[in-house]
C-alpha cells in the first residue's frame, strides 16, 4: 500500500488495528485462555474476547466511515509478542506463576493496542474523520479499562505464589 497522503496513512493504521483485533479474537485469546488455571483470569479473557469482537466491528466501521472497504495489514509486533510469549510460557510449570506470566503478557498486548490505537484517534481527528476517531474511541477505552481489570488480577495472583 503506497502512503502517498494523511488518509492513506490513516487506513494503514485502521488495516493494522482490524488485523491485530482479529488476531486476538481468533487465535490470541482463545490460546491464553486455554493455557490459564485460574478461574478469574479465564472469566476475564472471556470476557474480553466478547468486547475483542466488538472492537473488530468498530474497525471495520470506522474504515467505511472514512470511504474505504475493510481490509486488513499484517501487524508485525503483535505477531512477534504472541511468538515469544508462547515460547516463554511452555518454559513455566508452576500453575501461578504462569497465569501471572500470561497476565503479563495481556498487559503487554494491551499497552501495544493502546499504543495503536493513540495515533489512529489522533489523525482521524485531524483529518476530520469524526465518526472514525469517536469509533476508536471507544475501542482504547475499552482497552484501557481491560487493562487496569488485568493488572489488578495480575496483583491478586501474584499474592499466591510461593516465597
Amino acid at each position: 500500500m503506497s502512503l502517498a497522503n494523511p488518509r492513506d496513512l490513516l487506513l494503514q493504521q485502521l488495516s493494522e488495528l482490524l488485523w491485530i483485533e482479529r488476531k486476538l479474537f481468533f487465535e490470541i485469546i482463545p490460546a491464553v485462555h486455554d493455557g490459564s488455571q485460574a478461574p478469574e483470569l479465564q472469566q476475564a479473557l472471556t470476557s474480553h474476547r466478547e468486547e475483542t469482537r466488538t472492537h473488530c466491528v468498530r474497525v471495520e466501521e470506522a474504515i467505511r466511515s472514512v470511504g474505504a472497504e475493510p481490509a486488513s495489514a499484517a501487524s508485525l509486533p503483535l505477531e512477534k509478542l504472541k511468538e515469544v510469549h508462547e515460547e516463554n510460557a511452555q518454559q513455566i510449570t508452576h500453575r501461578v506463576l504462569r497465569d501471572v506470566f500470561h497476565c503479563g503478557g495481556v498487559v503487554r498486548t494491551e499497552h501495544y493496542e493502546l499504543s495503536c490505537y493513540d495515533p489512529a484517534i489522533e489523525l482521524a481527528g485531524a483529518l476530520g474523520h469524526k465518526e472514525c476517531a469517536r469509533l476508536l474511541e471507544q475501542n482504547r477505552d475499552e482497552d484501557a479499562n481491560a487493562l487496569k481489570k488485568i493488572e489488578k488480577l495480575a496483583a491478586k495472583l501474584q499474592d499466591q505464589l510461593p516465597r
